[in-house]
């Protein structure tokens, strides 16, 4: 072939197959001897068969084809984003100028399947997944069942829909692909050189059907397969270092569920006969050292030989290391290493792991993601940052506990407060900086609303999905590494230091609390300083139960006087509330008529489901020294530090703790007494008629149908205050979808999205009135993903929000008490406080009555 092209002029019209046929036999030797120089030579070779021939040639679709699949293999071997991106663009057209019954469209199809699989494994966007799925399922179904081919479309095929099950969860996606990879192996001949990769894949989807359903013999198969797949590969065949790591992957699995020693020594083998076998600067190699370290870190905890621990640290560390690899495969090394050396008590060691992790966040859920995907990823990696802090203090950092914690939690809520970061002092010396910014967060902000590809396409925008949304990411980190590099905005969007965030307890204690199963604490901020309490009692088991206890007691149609929920906030106090407030030496009510103390909790994982505030053994609460948080101080709620910071700075008033719709001040109040599919909330009605009684001629009513979801978008720039008396529905699985039930609910829902788009320079107060308004996620607990975090995002330096469904009637009452606190002294926290202690006092032992509601801001 070389000769070929060396034997004919440049300008031959017959040139360009010669260098495109010879660009693919380069290919096939490097994929099966490994050497570089032959895949930067099959790129060159044919990328000048592509340029030399007219867009209308029609050998170019094949030649594109070919150069698309040397792309995607130079990205395999190198990590570079933009091969991939090259080998989707180029395998596209190859489809695109392929008649729809041409012989050769089903292979085009099937690489180009394959390469939109990469990117979503490697950047997380999930319409690259779909697109590779409906790519593959094509090319099968365009190939009859005796056709050569075959076999290699339905393991592509079967290797997306494993993917997919992944990161949806849906079983049959799961069994499709094993159906798909037992067909791709029992069509291939037991001495086909492609066989082997055809059983490496289907021995790992049986392995995690394993996981999912415990059957055995899905393991013992996945493990048949997994050898066969290793004894069948050369020594030195490229492909066999990941064989060997699915096969030490699935013996690892079968020690964790047999307790059979030899299965672990094997896979531990297996994992370093893989690393042994990967370059040092390829891409996979992080891959197959985190696996091993997995392998290395399940013996220690069974043997407790120092030795492998410090041999699983050492993979994990320079798994870390390597920057080519995938974010979340990085992240992934760094939360084992830190859970490794944590579990093994090496407590510096394990802040390093899991400060690397946290480190890692930003890039494994980048801005150029949909919010879907970003979600999907950070749930991945857990409980980093309270596990963090635990560590932290026992290594006795502690202010390194608290800028973990922070840094760890709210990934997605601190991009959209840096979208929100004051640029006066940049707009005044770099204006053009300054302006490119707010272009940038406003592209960044409507990211989520850019058109997706659908399951039927798989035209040109397969390629250019996403590519609005990535552009705008990319331009973002690179415009903030341009102003980091200028002088005085070095620390311009960086993570703020502990001093930093100890501004924020000048108006009281902020109380940062941390489960972990490696020792949960309580770390006060205070003016002077800050300061661990351990809270032993609080372990994640513990709360995980009491989470249970609440969600079921929700559930009941009629409560019981205090019933699981009277012994859920009485444990609350015995094991966090109490010693937190003995500690800070609030021990009762102020005297004479004294200001009652401020504190501020900010929770993390499943905690946040439960009601602090509400802590207490209401028993004693006409005791000199009362058991209750109510009887003690008054508690606000924030998703993070960094919220409450810029909700400070964002005041217009002092200290900010005061509202007031004086001067003309507006109030939006919506009420849905009659909702669609929904049942009637007449208290609504009766809310909003005395929101009018009370603010008379300030109100701006939308009720029924007037209200909206575009006409409430519209009208909350209006106005200072905001009053939704309405249903709300968190959706716990997809906390980004919840939302407020409005006139066109079924149609245009009002969502958490919706809401955090909105930038309200003047917004004070909003009160929403309607149920589980500040419940998170179950995934993504330390998300604070919610619709009162929503509005405070938005810009309400106030939010009153429900943890939990509420009634209507209630509902009446404790809005009727906090406003009738509020035209009087302004302070929103302060009338929280007191409207559930008077409505305590009527229920007092019916704490889902008066502990729902919260206060959410400064």
């Amino acid at each position: 072939m070389q000769a070929a092209v060396d034997a004919t002029p440049v300008d031959h019209p017959g040139r360009a197959v010669d260098l495109s046929n010879l660009g693919n036999a380069l290919r096939i030797r490097f994929e099966q001897v490994g050497r570089l120089a032959d895949l930067e030579a099959a790129i060159a070779a044919g990328q000048a068969a592509v340029d030399t021939v007219p867009v209308d040639h029609p050998g170019r679709a094949g030649m594109l084809s070919n150069l698309g699949n040397a792309l995607n293999r130079r990205f395999g071997w190198g990590g570079e984003l933009a091969d991939l991106e090259a080998a989707i663009a180029a395998g596209q057209a190859a489809v695109d100028a392929t008649p729809a019954n041409h012989a050769v469209r089903a292979r085009r199809l099937s690489n180009l399947g394959d390469a939109l699989r990469v990117r979503f494994e490697r950047v997380g966007e999930m319409a690259d997944l779909e697109a590779a799925i409906v790519a593959g399922q094509a090319a099968v179904e365009a190939t009859p069942v005796g056709h050569p081919d075959r076999a290699v479309y339905l393991s592509n095929l079967g290797n997306a829909l494993y993917v997919r099950f992944e990161r949806v969860g849906e079983m049959a996606d799961l069994d499709a692909a094993i159906v798909a990879g037992q067909a791709a192996v029992d069509a291939t001949p037991v001495d086909h050189p492609t066989r082997a990769a055809m059983l490496s894949n289907l021995g790992g989807a049986l392995r995690v059907r394993f996981e999912r359903v415990e059957e055995l013999a899905d393991l013992d198969a996945a493990i048949v397969a997994g050898q066969a797949a290793v004894d069948a590969t050369p020594v030195d065949h490229p492909t066999r270092a990941a064989m060997l790591s699915n096969l030490g992957n699935a013996l690892r699995v079968r020690f964790e569920r047999v307790g059979e020693i030899a299965d672990l020594d094997a896979a531990i083998v297996a994992g370093q006969a893989a690393v042994d076998a990967t370059p040092v600067d390829h891409p996979d190699r992080a891959a197959m050292l985190s696996n091993l370290g997995n392998a290395l870190s399940s013996r220690f905890e069974r043997d407790g030989e120092p030795a492998d621990l410090d041999a699983a640290i050492s993979d994990y560390r320079a798994a870390v290391g390597m920057g080519g690899a995938a974010p979340r495969v990085r992240a992934g090394a760094a939360h084992g290493w830190g859970l490794a050396a944590a579990r093994g008590g090496r407590w510096l060691e394990a802040v390093a792991g899991y400060a690397a992790a946290i480190e890692l966040l930003g890039q494994v859920a980048p801005r150029s993601l949909k919010r879907g995907d970003q979600e999907h990823l950070l749930a991945e990696l857990g409980n980093l940052g309270a596990d963090a802090a635990a560590c932290c203090v026992r290594a006795g950092l502690i202010g390194r506990a608290v800028e973990l914690f922070e840094q760890g939690r709210g990934v997605l809520l601190g991009q959209a407060l840096d979208t929100r970061t004051d640029v006066t002092a940049l707009a005044e010396q770099h204006p053009d900086l300054a302006a490119s910014f707010i272009d940038l967060c406003t592209a960044l902000d409507q990211a989520d609303e850019l058109p997706g590809l659908t399951q039927s396409q798989v035209g040109e925008d397969a390629a250019a999905t996403g590519a609005e949304r990535r552009a705008a990411g990319v331009a973002f980190d690179d415009l903030i590494a341009r102003i980091r590099g200028l002088a005085g905005f070095e620390g311009f969007l960086h993570p703020p230091p502990v001093a930093e965030l100890l501004a924020t307890a000048t108006d009281g204690p902020v109380v940062v609390v941390a489960v972990s199963e490696f020792g949960s604490y309580a770390l006060l901020l205070t003016a002077g300083g800050v300061e661990a309490v351990p809270l032993a009692g609080l372990t994640p088991q513990a709360v995980h139960d009491q989470v249970i206890a609440l969600l079921g007691t929700l559930d009941d149609t009629i409560p019981a006087p205090q019933g699981p929920l009277g012994e859920i906030v009485g444990w609350l106090w015995d094991v966090l509330a109490g010693p937190v407030l003995d500690r800070l030496d609030v021990v009762g009510p102020p005297r004479n008529g004294g200001r009652w103390p401020r504190l501020w909790w900010c929770t993390s994982g499943l905690l946040s489901f439960l009601p602090v505030h509400a802590a207490g053994h209401h028993n004693t609460r006409f005791d000199p020294s009362p058991a209750t948080v109510l009887d003690r101080a008054i508690s606000s709620y924030t998703p993070t530090i960094r919220a409450l910071a810029h909700a400070r700075r964002t005041s217009p008033l002092p200290g900010g703790s005061r509202v007031s719709l004086q001067d003309d001040g507006r109030l939006v109040a919506v009420a849905m007494p009659h909702t669609p599919d929904a049942s009637d909330l007449p208290g609504a009605q009766v809310e909003t008629t005395s929101l009018q009684a009370r603010f008379s001629g300030q109100v701006d009513l939308l009720t029924g149908p007037q209200a909206t979801r575009q006409a409430v978008l519209g009208r909350l720039p209006t106005a200072r205050w905001a009053h939704f008396a309405c249903h709300g529905t968190a959706n716990t699985a997809d906390p980004s979808a919840s939302r407020l039930l409005l006139a066109d609910h079924q149609t245009r829902p009002l969502t958490v999205l919706d809401v955090a788009r909105l930038r309200l320079h003047d917004a004070e107060l909003a009160f929403l009135s309607a149920c589980e308004t500040a419940r998170p996620g179950e995934r993504l607990t330390d998300e604070a993903i919610h619709l009162a975090s929503a509005f405070q995002l938005a810009g309400y330096r106030h939010v009153i929000a429900t943890l939990w469904p509420i009634s209507d009637l209630h509902a009446a009452d404790i809005a009727d008490d906090i406003y009738t606190t509020l035209a009087t002294t302004g302070d929103a926290a302060a009338a929280v406080h007191t409207a559930t202690r008077q409505l305590r006092g009527l229920w007092a032992r019916m704490p889902s009555i008066w502990g729902s509601h919260i206060h959410v801001g400064i």
